[in-house]
């Protein structure tokens, strides 16, 4: 897989184990009208692609219109 390090340009990294997220604060702005869910986002960039690896497997899906949706983890 060719995506920068891990938090560089327009990639978030979320990695399970103590739930960690590592994404670019340059570009993913901070909201300030949602200060208490910490909420970060960069209005001029789409999901083109989701990449899932962990257990001996790997998961990728190209997504050319952008996906439009949630992705939601629960950690526990």
């Amino acid at each position: 897989m060719s995506d920068p390090n891990p938090g560089e340009g327009g990639v978030i990294i979320i990695k399970g184990g103590s739930c960690e997220l590592n994404f670019d604060d340059g570009i993913f702005r901070h909201d300030p009208t949602e200060a208490a869910r910490r909420k970060h986002k960069c209005d001029e960039m789409l999901i083109k692609q989701i990449v899932i690896t962990g257990n001996g497997q790997t998961y990728s899906h190209d997504i050319p219109e952008g996906f439009k949706g949630e992705i939601r983890i629960v950690c526990r």
